[in-house]
Formats: structure tokens, sequence, C-alpha cells
């Protein structure tokens, strides 16, 4: 990790932290003790597979990416401060955990659904921080 980044803070400080490459980012879940289901964020209040409190579960770190399911190009900001156009799409994070991510590819035409894409560190050196964005898992690379 370079010592730009160190520096740096996640924009979403309890959803993601920086994994040790220093360019990928690792999410937190938290793990159901009731059923052993994963919940995202870890800080939910409850699970999202059986409703148990996770007042109690523990806190997993895995790397952050899924399957994409699907993906749109966002012609608007959805939110102040977001570039537009955009690409948003729906990823599977873990087993019934699906999330909205912003897609860090310039066109749909590097997307296909149901590909691997994994998340990475979009650097705002500006603001201190950054945040997540998602790029395509290339087929025979290393994960």
């Amino acid at each position: 990790m370079t010592d730009s980044k160190t520096s740096l803070k996640p924009l979403q400080p309890t959803l993601y932290e920086l994994a040790e490459d220093g360019h990928s980012l690792n999410f937190f879940f938290a793990q159901c003790s009731a059923c052993g289901g994963l919940s995202f964020p870890a800080n939910a209040p409850g699970c999202t597979h059986c409703g148990e409190p996770l007042s109690k579960a523990q806190r997993i770190t895995r790397p952050g990416g899924g399957e994409l399911l699907e993906f749109v190009t966002l012609h608007v900001p959805l939110l102040p401060g977001m570039a537009a156009p955009s690409i948003a799409g729906d990823i599977r994070i873990a087993p019934g955990i699906v999330e909205e991510g912003v897609m860090a590819v310039a066109d749909e035409s590097a997307l296909k659904h149901g590909m691997t894409v994994r998340a990475i560190a979009e650097v705002r050196p500006e603001e201190g921080v950054y945040a997540c964005r998602f790029v395509p898992v290339n087929e025979g690379a290393a994960q």
C-alpha cells in the first residue's frame, strides 16, 4: 500500500476497508449465531435470513465482490457529486444478499450478466477518502 493511500479513510467505514493489496476492498458482514447466515452491513440490527438480533453476531471480513446480476447506465446523478453518465449494477455479494454498486467501466460493453466483479478503491485525494467501485474480474486471472 502506498503512503498516499494509508492516510485515506473509507467513505463508508462501516461497510468496507482497504485490502492488503492496497487496491481491493474487503467487506464487513455479520454472521448470525442462530442460522449461520451472513448479513450486510455488519452493523445491521437483525439477520436478513432469520430475523435474529445481531447484537452478539460475529463480524466477518471477506473480499468485496460478487456476481453482477443487472446493470444500467444512469444519465442523471442519483446522489450529489455522482458523475453522470455512470453505470450502476445489482451485485450478489453473498448468498441472499444483493447490493447496488457503481461500476468502474467506460460503458456497458465491458459487462455481462452473471460475470464476477470485485470491489476496488476509487481514490478521492481531494476529499481524503476512497469509495467503493466494482470492476470485472478477468477470466483466467488470479483473483
